[in-house]
C-alpha cells in the first residue's frame, strides 16, 4: 500500500490512500477534536483558532494548535500517520496538527496556494498528511490538486484576504498542469507534497467538511529566515488589518 502511495506521491506530488485507517480510528480522531473544542479551543486567541462568525463556537473553521490535545498530539511521532509521512519523504520532523473546516452556507473558496511557500523550507520538503473527518465531495469543498506541480518550484503568491490562508498563487492553477478533484471518506487518507498546488471549492452542500491535517517537514529541511521574515511580515500586517492583534 505504502509503496503504491508513494509511487503516486514523488509522480503526481499527491497520493490517496483508500481505507488507510479502520472506523475507531477516525472515532478517536473525532473524540480527540471533541476534547480540543471543549476544552482547549476556548484559551486560545484569534490567531490559534478560527471562526467565520467569532461570536458563534460552532463556525470554527480552522485551528493550528490541535497538537496542545494529548491523544491527537500522540499521532504525530508515532502510529500509521507519522510511518505514512516517512514513507512519503524520508525521516520527518512532525510538526503541526491542524483542523479545516467549511462550515455550511458560510465559507469562502480556498485560494490556489502551496503549502511550501508558508513552510520557508531549504530545501522545502515537507508533506502534509489530511485525515477526512467526514465525507467530502465536489460540492462541500474537495480538494483539488494540479498534478506534477511539486516539481514546479515555489512559485509566487500575494496576498488572498482570506483569514487562514493569507497568501493564494497569483497564477491560474489550470496553466500549471491537470486538477484533480480528490473526493475521499471517513478512513482514506490524502498526503500531498508541500510544493503541490492545491485548493478547493465553497462548501455549498448542507454538510460540514472537517479534517484533521498532520504536517511533517523532512529531518533534514532547515529554515529560510528571510523568505520567513517577509512571510510573518504579511502575515502580521493582515491580521493586524482584520483585528486579530493590534499593532
Amino acid at each position: 500500500m505504502l509503496a503504491e502511495a508513494k509511487q503516486r506521491f514523488d509522480n503526481d506530488g499527491f497520493a490517496i490512500i483508500r481505507g488507510y485507517l479502520t472506523a475507531e480510528e477516525v472515532d478517536q480522531l473525532k473524540a480527540g477534536f471533541a476534547r480540543f473544542v471543549a476544552n482547549i479551543a476556548p484559551t486560545l486567541d484569534k490567531r490559534e483558532v478560527m471562526y467565520e462568525d467569532y461570536s458563534d463556537s460552532s463556525t470554527i473553521k480552522q485551528s493550528n494548535a490541535l497538537g496542545l490535545e494529548p491523544a491527537l498530539a500522540a499521532w504525530q511521532a508515532k502510529g500509521k500517520v507519522h510511518d505514512l509521512a516517512a514513507a512519503m519523504i524520508g525521516p520527518v520532523s512532525p510538526q503541526h496538527v491542524e483542523y479545516f473546516d467549511k462550515p455550511v452556507g458560510r465559507n469562502h473558496e480556498t485560494p490556489p496556494h502551496q503549502d511550501g511557500y508558508y513552510f520557508c523550507l531549504l530545501p522545502n520538503e515537507a508533506c502534509t498528511v489530511w485525515i477526512p473527518l467526514a465525507g467530502v465531495e465536489a460540492d462541500n469543498g474537495a480538494l483539488i490538486y494540479i498534478k506534477g506541480s511539486h516539481k514546479l518550484g515555489v512559485r509566487e503568491h500575494d496576498a488572498s484576504n482570506l483569514l487562514g490562508f493569507s497568501q493564494g498563487l497569483i497564477e491560474d492553477p489550470r496553466s500549471l498542469g491537470e486538477a484533480v478533484v480528490c473526493t475521499v471518506e471517513p478512513g482514506d487518507v490524502l498526503v500531498h507534497h508541500s510544493l503541490t498546488v492545491h485548493y478547493a471549492g465553497a462548501n455549498r452542500s448542507q454538510r460540514r467538511r472537517p479534517v484533521i491535517a498532520y504536517t511533517y517537514f523532512s529531518a533534514s529541511a532547515v529554515k529560510d529566515k528571510e523568505a520567513q521574515a517577509r512571510y510573518e511580515a504579511a502575515l502580521l500586517r493582515q491580521h493586524t488589518a482584520k483585528g486579530l492583534v493590534t499593532a
